[in-house]
Formats: C-alpha cells, sequence, structure tokens
C-alpha cells in the first residue's frame, strides 16, 4: 500500500533514515563507517523493515519499525497483569500502542495539519522508558524480569542513549524501592553487557557509538541550560499540576503511610523520579511525547489512593488528568487531524522520489512550493544577506511545509536533469554526496554512499572539523551534488567545512538551484 501523508514539520528530517539504510545495503555500519548522532538500532529496524516493506511511506516505517521491540516487551507485562486485572492491562497497553503508532510529537511547530517529520528517534526513546516503566512497576522480581530489563535497556541504549541514563535512573529507584532485588539487577547487568561485548568485539560499534556522543555532546556542551529553561516553559501545562500533585503525594505519603511499603517506594519518590527523568530526557531531545511514561506511575499510585476517602480520590484523578491529558490530546489530536486531511490533499508529482516522495500538501501551499526555486533564483542576493546575519529564510524556516515541500519539487526536478546529464555524456556517478542536512539520493539512485561523512549534517550542532579519512573519502565520490535554493548560512558553512576536498571540481549547473560537483577524472561533454 502506498500511504501517502500529508506533509508536516521538518519532514527532511525522515531521510536520515533512508540515508542510514542505503549505507547499511552497501556494508557500512553506524558510528564506524559513518557519524551518527543516535543508535544503530533504529536505523537497523528501518532497513530490514524497507526490504520487506519496499513501498513503505518512510516516516510511518521509521515510526513503527519499533513495535518490533515493543510489542513483545508488552505483551509480557500484559500477560502477568491481567492475571488480577484486565482492566489494568489494558490501561498500560492502549496509550503505549497508540503512542507507539501516531507519528506526531507534544509541541505544535506549525498550525496545518500534517505529520511530525522530526524527533522520530526521541519519539521511540520515550515510548521505550513508557515499556522500561511498566515493567519496573507491574513485573515481579525475578529472573523474567531481569530479561526484561536488559531486553528494554539494550533498546535504550542503541536507540537514544539519553533514554538510556533516564532508565538507568528508574531503575536505581526500582532497586532500592525493593522492587528489583540485587541479584536480578545482577542478572540484567550481564544480560545486557554479554551483547554489547559481543558486538563490540565483532564490529567495534559500541566504543565507536560512545565515541560519537562524546563528540557530539561536546559540540553541543553550551546548550543544557536553555534546553532546560525550554522544556520548563513548553512544558508548563503539565509541570505546573505535577508540582501540586507531588505536593498532594507527600502528603499522603506521610498521613497514610503503609509500613509494609518502603519509603523508597513511596508514591512521592516514583512521581518525582519519572518527572525528573522526563526533564532530563527532554532537554537532549526537539520534539518528543514528553512525559507519556508517568502513565504507569499514576496507575501505580492510584491502587494505593483507591482505598482512601472520595475527595481524596476525586483530587488525586484530576491532577493526574491535568499531567497527562495535554500531552495525550496533542498527540492525538494532531494525529487525527492528519488522517482527516488526507482525502483532501493533493500528491504532488514526484515520482522520481521513490518513496520519499509520497506526501501530500494542501492546494495553496502546493502552488506556493512550485514556484519557490524560481524565486530563491531570481532573488539570491537577498538570500545571502540573510545569511551574513546568520539568519535564516524565514524565523521556522525548517517547520515551513511549502519550504519542505519545495526542497522536494526541487530534487525531483534536479534528479530529471542529473539523469539527462548522465545519458548525454555516457556517465554513470557509481557515488553521490550532498552538501544539504539530509542526503536521501544516493538510495533514491541506488548509488554508493560517501563514507565518514556524518548523517544529519548541521554545521551548528554535528558538524566537526574535517577529518583526514573524510577528505579523502569526499575526493574519491564521483558526483557531489549541490543546493542552491534557497541560499542559507548553514549551507554555506557546510560547504566551508568541506571545501578542502571539493577543490578541482568541475561544476556542472543541473538547474538554477542545484549543481553537480565532477570528480576531475570524469570527463564531461
Amino acid at each position: 500500500m502506498r500511504l501517502v501523508l500529508p506533509i508536516g514539520p521538518m519532514y527532511w528530517d525522515t531521510f536520515l533514515y533512508i540515508d542510514a539504510a542505503q549505507r547499511i545495503a552497501v556494508g557500512q555500519m553506524p558510528s564506524v563507517d559513518f557519524a551518527a548522532p543516535v543508535g544503530p538500532l533504529g536505523y537497523y529496524l528501518f532497513a530490514w523493515g524497507l526490504k520487506l516493506f519496499p513501498a513503505a511511506q518512510p516516516l510511518l516505517l521509521a515510526q513503527w519499525s519499533l513495535l518490533v521491540v515493543i510489542a513483545p516487551l508488552m505483551a509480557v507485562v500484559v500477560a502477568e497483569v491481567s492475571k488480577t486485572s484486565r482492566g489494568l492491562a489494558f490501561a498500560l497497553l492502549i496509550p503505549a500502542l497508540a503512542f507507539a503508532a501516531f507519528p506526531a510529537n507534544a509541541q505544535f511547530y506549525h498550525p496545518l495539519p500534517g505529520v511530525d517529520g522530526f524527533g522520530i528517534y526521541n519519539r521511540q526513546g520515550v515510548i521505550l522508558l513508557y515499556v522500561l516503566t511498566c515493567g519496573l512497576l507491574f513485573l515481579p522480581d525475578g529472573r523474567r524480569l531481569a530479561l526484561f530489563c536488559a531486553v528494554a535497556g539494550l533498546a535504550l541504549f542503541t536507540i537514544k542513549i539519553t533514554g538510556f541514563l533516564v532508565g538507568g535512573l528508574l531503575g536505581v529507584v526500582a532497586l532500592l524501592s525493593g522492587r528489583l532485588s540485587v541479584r536480578t539487577a545482577l542478572l540484567a547487568a550481564v544480560a545486557f553487557a554479554v551483547p554489547l561485548a559481543a558486538l563490540e568485539l565483532a564490529t567495534g560499534m559500541v566504543s565507536a557509538y560512545i565515541r560519537d556522543i562524546l563528540q557530539l555532546a561536546a559540540l553541543n556542551e553550551g546548550t543544557f541550560l536553555p534546553r532546560f529553561r525550554t522544556v520548563v516553559s513548553a512544558k508548563f501545562d503539565v509541570i505546573v499540576p505535577a508540582v501540586a500533585l507531588a505536593v498532594l503525594l507527600a502528603w499522603l505519603d506521610l498521613r497514610h503511610r503503609d509500613r509494609s511499603v518502603r519509603l523508597l517506594d513511596s508514591s512521592t519518590v516514583w512521581f518525582c523520579a519519572a518527572m525528573a527523568g522526563g526533564v532530563i530526557y527532554e532537554t537532549q531531545n526537539t520534539g518528543s511525547q514528553e512525559f507519556i511514561f508517568i502513565w504507569p506511575v499514576l496507575l501505580m499510585i492510584y491502587r494505593r489512593v483507591a482505598p482512601l476517602q472520595k475527595r481524596t480520590r476525586v483530587i488525586f484523578v484530576a491532577l493526574a488528568a491535568f499531567c497527562t491529558i495535554p500531552t495525550a490530546s496533542a498527540i492525538g489530536a494532531k494525529t487525527l487531524r492528519a488522517i482527516a486531511v488526507m482525502p483532501l490533499y493533493e500528491q504532488p508529482d514526484l515520482s522520481r522520489l521513490r518513496n520519499v516522495g509520497q506526501v501530500s500538501a494542501r492546494h495553496d501551499i502546493l502552488a506556493r512550493a512550485e514556484m519557490l526555486d524560481d524565486h530563491f533564483a531570481s532573488f539570491e542576493p537577498a538570500y545571502e544577506d540573510l545569511a551574513r546575519h546568520e539568519q535564516m529564510p524565514g524565523w521556522q524556516y525548517y517547520a515551513e511545509p511549502d519550504n519542505q515541500l519545495q526542497w522536494l519539487l526541487s530534487a525531483n526536478r534536479m534528479l530529471a536533469a542529473l539523469e539527462t546529464f548522465e545519458t548525454s555524456n555516457n556517465i554513470r556517478l557509481d557515488s553521490v554526496m550532498t552538501l544539504d542536512f539530509t542526503d536521501p539520493f544516493p538510495w533514491i539512485l541506488n548509488r554508493t554512499p560517501t563514507r565518514h561523512v556524518q548523517i544529519g549534517r548541521d554545521p551548528s550542532r554535528t558538524v566537526g572539523e574535517m577529518t583526514p579519512e573524510t577528505r579523502q573519502a569526499i575526493e574519491a565520490t564521483a558526483g557531489v551534488l549541490k543546493p542552491n535554493c534557497p541560499y542559507t548560512w548553514a549551507r554555506r558553512d557546510l560547504q566551508a567545512t568541506y571545501a578542502q576536498a571539493l577543490q578541482g571540481r568541475k561544476v556542472i549547473a543541473l538547474t538554477p538551484c542545484w549543481d553537480l560537483l565532477l570528480r576531475p577524472d570524469l570527463q564531461a561533454q
């Protein structure tokens, strides 16, 4: 089924998975042969899924491929919980499936309906934290819990290391609270470490991955405090009632403390740990389904609150609703709006882009995107002036669907021109690379991607100085594609980073918005 989705903010982030799939297909390994901002699991699941479903919509495939991990883990939890309460089992399962399926973040970046193409691995990390929290709270201590934690920990580590650290925080709380025995924790640690050790010995991927993360942290070391402020301000609607709920829980724990419950297994400790973990996770992410893993904690707490007087239960339920409904309603509403407009939106002709072109847009957005190439090419000095001031063409340029669609339309025209160039000159570029943030063209053209080049090339956050290995790999690349529309400081800085490796290439103007930088030994008519 060739599903078509309404294009939304930063849709081109999805192409990182397309890029990774082609690299994996030609034998490259994440972190070993190319730097990546996150772990390898999501890329491998996408690459395998693309073989199974060659006509898949890439955003949905990237979003849903993690169900291979999530579904078995949730099945273990549901099977255990349903022995005593089917209602509780469904209350845990239904949100897990919804959050895993919905391609939407809690934050709004554009008022028009559309899917969120960015933050996919952030959503994957937070749903894994949801699953891990369910296991820690509702599975009995023992070997099954040890294996559950090991699998969830491996998935978190190889998806998003920030999620693994937050999962570690929750694991420590479970250990100190007595829900996780020392013996079970040691078994989980061994079951977690052995596969990683085997992977490291066979490929060197684990140490390379850690090295990538440390380098990325060094490039972004000054962003933690501003991002902390962003989380607090963006999620004010959740954090304020959460503070009130924490005060209520502390009062209930003091007044109605159950002597059979350990102090560190109190409702206050679990809720505060989950909220703290949510804040920590979101400081390292842009776009996510924030704080969804407090839901299993709230269900656990409700079972303790249920025997208390009605007024207490009502206050707890009201505050819990304020903590959860804003996030759930935003994610659900965005997804349902996108589904509702699908029959009404138009699909442009993007036939040369394969799966990447399975998007649609409102007719006026499509009309605007169609004319942007000519506009950008005709008024290039204006955009050069913006770049000199370190400004983008728009305040939320990458979030605007017309600009995302313009990139696709422009790329489709470029590919037609590239095919004509190769045919008329009897040349086939066996390897290609793009001087832009995202690079789906090796996969679209079925060519070899350039090794030792970062996936998701953001000169302000992810790209460091060019290494000798990177320079050598770029120099060996047959054709380098250079986008010109619009001129931005990000493209300018990226081209400057790789400038030495691009010296001596012949510049072929494929379209007014795209140049081909041809390797010197390849002759064009």
